[in-house]
């Protein structure tokens, strides 16, 4: 996620990388959300979170983005919580 952050946001808009970051995190919700997989879900959902945070601070030389700015931006872009999608006990999808 690093590299591919760290290539990406000079090259398109934010708002265009967006829907692939977003695209990106719910896929691998989708494909490691899976029962006892909470904690690696959530960690990787933190470290992405960190991630873009350091990535769109990183665009210019132009005032950063806090922390407290950045949390009302994903509130209104928000990206896809980490959860479990599949319960492997029971054999069903939590979708």
């Amino acid at each position: 996620m690093n590299d591919w952050l760290g290539g990406i946001r000079n090259k398109v808009e934010t708002k265009e990388w967006w829907k692939i970051l977003k695209a990106k995190v719910r896929g691998h919700i989708q494909y490691y959300g899976v029962s006892e997989n909470y904690a690696s879900t959530a960690k990787f959902y933190k470290i992405t979170v960190q991630l873009t945070h350091k990535w769109l601070n990183r665009r210019s030389q132009k005032k950063k983005m806090s922390w407290e700015k950045f949390a009302h931006y994903l509130e209104c872009y928000p990206l896809p919580k980490p959860k479990i999608v599949h319960n492997l006990y029971t054999g069903s999808s939590v979708l």
